[in-house]
């Protein structure tokens, strides 16, 4: 007995890593049967005689003929006719349909149990090959049994069928015109065994990930930011495989921009002479809707085409009219180049897409590592955590451009926290302010994560290797090497965040008294000069220093009422006439809430607001983690709340630090927490603000906000609770909390393809 302890003891990983991955198998196994059951054998019909009012019997000998019609590349894959059994069950015998020529040559076959005919029932009879015809012509279906045996041999076995022939289709038997035509519906799309196949290489994919990723996360020698790669690598190129195509959030639009980037690349035609979108005559018909679709139907239209060649320059007007405007080519980098290489190798649509999204994939996860690369050794895991949810790998596995702008943010973030616990080298420094640069454009809801550098200590952004208390001396001007950087960092954000947002930001304020707002901004800044001269002047004497700080708090006390009744009775404003004539067909008022609107009706835009998150906030939560799927506006996609409660568990878990490893408690001081804290309210606040500046002023609750926006800003939350008083594990519990969310967005990914998969379909 203490042999067989001691082994499982040495042993008991290789024993754990064996239970997880059956437990993998037996998910994805039942999945497999699962959509086996309710998905596969689905046919789609059309009707072509739907006039029956009388039985014919079929003739053992020779069986039934029905001439029907059939349309070119309208592929047909068997027939549905309305049986009758005249009130018997057969046990026996075999029903046979065959597609003749005009010559008399069997075109395809089919045929079904005769135990499974219901009477006055349509029953599907399959071809074991479909059959797409190649013109407009006539085809006889040739209806037959054989193999009756005992009590069924005598009884007969028939069809329902119209009183007198509908049009030219004859229902004849071996002998005569039977002036009649069978109630019959062509099969024009099956489902056959789609949902196995299709689920093939992402369950390898997830498989391998949950099987790889246990010794790099569990092993004796972790590697996080490896893991990441690896099984973010993984999970994404599934999450790829699994959305279907244009279901991604906002993914039309991205495939429009990145489809573009990628003609200005290989040099071709990218707008037609109308100002559309140009692209190649093998595309065009997927750029008709804006969303795909879903369904076990739009993975086998995927999978039946994905190999189809593609090829040509873009001279396919679409209709289409994507502003590019403001479009930042690197947040397409991805993107761009997947879609280049395809259209360089002629692939057609469908692998175009494929690899758009895993050139997509690719930067992401290298951004991803970055950040859980430069992270300090108490914060690797919450990062790690956070870039393996599945929203963060579902958008890294899409074309949408949020999945560069989340791997910057997180690699920002990092970076800032690390050089808090220590002085950054000239790399670092440098790095840091590329990334702020590229944080600030980016999005424009995400500027304030760049004043994270403002937490950085002086010291530690000082690049000098032996000084780095002596001020640099610009000129006339003494300025600490730490402001710089600072300095710097700031500029470069908003100087590229102004550039790439100034039209949107004019369009927002469009209807406030900007020359008011430029006067008021004047003045501020003024005084918030003057009284730093004065302060610099008064900070020595105590006496000086209370009359300074009593002055300031009287002007906040006086000037903020003005403020807010400046603000509040801007000119402008809409008469009731005005509102009623703004409301169009569809019901939506064509004004929103924009800034003036705003200011002049706060309490509707605060009733609007609390209505928002009882109604929203469970989506909102969902939409942060991933557990509701592609665009939830056209597509509400969820998967279990028993999925969102364990990526909360283990979020927490990455956060909190450990009471038994001293490193790992990186407490935070109250003005630091403070800071941390505005900087994610501020990126909340933007988001609302820029959601009020969609939704009109009719609406009952906000439109437009989605949980993935606030994303960035999750291991700032993650990173509060890990800088903690009062909450520790009695263990580090990072490593296997990095496990469980890549675990539980396995899950998410199998139920994912379910839901997917099973959208509208009636078993």
């Amino acid at each position: 007995m203490e042999q067989v302890r001691s082994f499982l003891h040495r042993r008991r990983l290789l024993i754990a890593w064996l239970a997880v991955v059956a437990v993998c198998i037996l998910a994805i196994l039942w999945v497999r049967y699962d959509l086996a059951e309710r998905t596969d054998n689905q046919p789609v019909y059309q009707i072509v005689n739907d006039d029956y009012s009388r039985t014919v019997a079929i003739p053992a000998s020779g069986g039934l003929k029905q001439k029907i019609p059939v349309r070119q590349n309208q592929r047909l894959y068997g027939v549905r006719v309305n049986m009758t059994t005249y009130d018997h069950a057969f046990a026996t015998g075999t029903l046979h349909a065959d597609l003749l020529a005009a010559d008399g040559s069997v075109l395809a076959q089919g045929s079904m149990d005769c135990l499974s005919i219901r009477d006055n029932t349509f029953e599907t009879i399959i071809f074991s090959e479909p059959y797409l015809p190649f013109a407009d012509g006539n085809l006889t279906l040739h209806l037959w049994y054989e193999g009756m045996s005992g009590v069924d041999l005598d009884l007969p076995l028939g069809l329902w069928a119209s009183d007198v022939q509908v049009d030219d289709m004859a229902l004849t038997d071996a002998t005569e015109d039977l002036n009649a035509t069978a109630a019959l519906q062509y099969v024009v799309d099956y489902s056959g065994n789609w949902s196995a196949r299709m689920l093939l290489v992402p369950g390898m994919l997830i498989l391998a990930a949950v099987a790889i990723s246990f010794w790099l996360l569990l092993g004796k020698n972790p590697r996080p930011a490896l893991a990441v790669l690896a099984a973010g690598g993984l999970l994404g190129c599934a999450f790829a495989l699994v959305t279907p195509p244009l279901v991604a959030p906002d993914e039309y639009t991205h495939l429009s921009v990145a489809y573009q980037f990628a003609g200005q690349l290989l040099g071709q035609p990218t707008i037609a002479g109308d100002g559309s979108v140009l692209v190649r005559a093998c595309d065009a018909p997927y750029f008709l809707n804006q969303t795909g679709d879903i369904g076990i139907f739009a993975y086998k239209t995927m999978g039946e085409a994905f190999f189809q060649p593609g090829g040509g320059i873009p001279d396919t007007p679409t209709g289409i009219f994507t502003d590019m405007t403001g479009r930042i080519s690197w947040l397409y980098l991805g993107q761009t180049a997947g879609i280049a290489l395809a259209r360089l190798l002629g692939l057609g649509f469908f692998a175009m897409l494929l690899l758009g999204r895993l050139g997509n994939l690719l930067v992401y996860l290298l951004l991803a590592a970055l950040a859980v690369r430069l992270a300090h050794p108490g914060h690797k895991w919450l990062f790690a955590a956070a870039a393996l949810l599945p929203m963060s790998l579902q958008l890294a596995g899409s074309l949408s451009a949020d999945a560069m702008v989340l791997g910057v943010v997180f690699s920002y973030t990092a970076l800032c926290f690390a050089l808090r616990q220590r002085a950054g080298a000239p790399w670092q420094i440098l790095l840091l302010l590329i990334l702020a640069a590229c944080v600030g454009p980016a999005k424009a809801i995400y500027l304030p994560v760049v004043l994270l550098c403002l937490l950085i200590p002086a010291a530690h952004l000082d690049w000098r290797p032996v000084v780095r208390v002596a001020p640099l001396k610009i000129g006339p001007v003494r300025i600490a090497a730490s402001n710089l950087v600072k300095l710097l960092a700031v500029l470069l954000a908003g100087g590229c965040w102004v550039q790439a947002n100034l039209g949107a930001l004019l369009y927002a304020t469009r209807d406030v008294d900007s020359v008011g707002l430029t006067r008021g901004a004047v003045a501020l800044a003024t005084a918030v000069v003057v009284l730093g001269v004065v302060y610099y002047k008064a900070r020595q004497h105590t006496l000086t220093r209370r009359i300074f700080y009593g002055v300031v708090i009287a002007g906040v006390v006086i000037g903020v009422p003005v403020v807010f009744y400046n603000l509040t009775h801007m000119w402008g404003g809409l008469t009731p006439e005005d509102l009623v004539n703004s409301i169009q067909p569809n019901g939506d008022s064509i004004y929103t809430f924009s800034a003036g609107y705003l200011c002049r009706n706060l309490g509707a835009a605060v009733k609007l607001l609390l209505r928002s998150v009882p109604e929203q906030g469970a989506l909102w939560l969902e939409g942060v983690l991933g557990t509701v799927l592609g665009e939830p506006i056209v597509y509400r996609v969820e998967v279990s709340w028993l999925l969102t409660i364990g990526l909360l568990a283990a979020l927490a878990a990455a956060a909190l630090p450990a009471e038994s490893d001293p490193r790992s408690n990186l407490q935070l001081s109250g003005r630091s927490r403070l800071g941390i804290s505005l900087v994610a309210l501020c990126v909340v606040g933007l988001t609302f603000f820029t959601a009020l500046n969609w939704t009109p002023i009719n609406y009952t609750t906000i439109f437009g906000v989605q949980g993935r926006y606030w994303l960035p800003v999750l291991p700032l939350v993650l990173l509060l609770l890990h800088g903690n008083r009062r909450c520790f594990t009695r263990r580090p519990a990072g490593r296997g909390a990095v496990y469980a969310v890549l675990c539980i967005t396995s899950f998410v990914l199998l139920q994912g393809y379910s839901l997917y998969a099973t959208w509208q379909v009636t078993a």
